[in-house]
């Protein structure tokens, strides 16, 4: 296995970089190019609407052949509706762990668990999630 270190532009960890940056950044055009995005394809712009200020940060990356194993840190402001919660103005962060197969330079097959109790729970959208600013532990960094 690799770090996401590795700075070949064809190799599997590059390919992911690159097709989620443009994704995190609000571009639609990968999910047309890389079949195993279709079900992000779905959740995703809405998940940009009720974040506008969405950023993701890569925290490590690992490579096995043509499968990429992905950590990111999401953080945003609740500024708009999800899942039927109205915006709050509350920033929230919370990780996602993703694994992805790319083949022939293309996202063919995509997992992705993302820290959804840790997101409800910062907009309050949970009965115990209503805890006090910085009561939460932050996240490994």
């Amino acid at each position: 296995m690799r770090s996401h270190s590795d700075n070949n532009v064809d190799s599997p960890a590059a390919v992911v970089r690159s097709v989620f940056t443009r994704v995190f950044a609000g571009d639609v055009a990968p999910f047309a190019t890389n079949p195993g995005l279709a079900s992000l394809d779905k959740v995703f712009p809405g998940m940009l609407r009720a974040f506008p200020d969405f950023r993701a940060e890569l925290k490590q990356q690992m490579v096995d052949g043509n499968r990429v194993a992905s950590q990111w840190i999401f953080r945003g402001t609740h500024l708009g509706e999800f899942h039927g919660v109205p915006p709050t103005g509350k920033s929230v962060e919370f990780q996602n762990i993703s694994i992805c197969e790319v083949v022939e330079g293309r996202i063919v097959a995509y997992n992705s668990e993302i820290g959804a109790l840790r997101l409800l729970m910062q907009i309050g959208a949970l009965p115990f999630g209503a805890a006090k600013a910085g009561a939460e532990p932050a996240l490994a960094r």
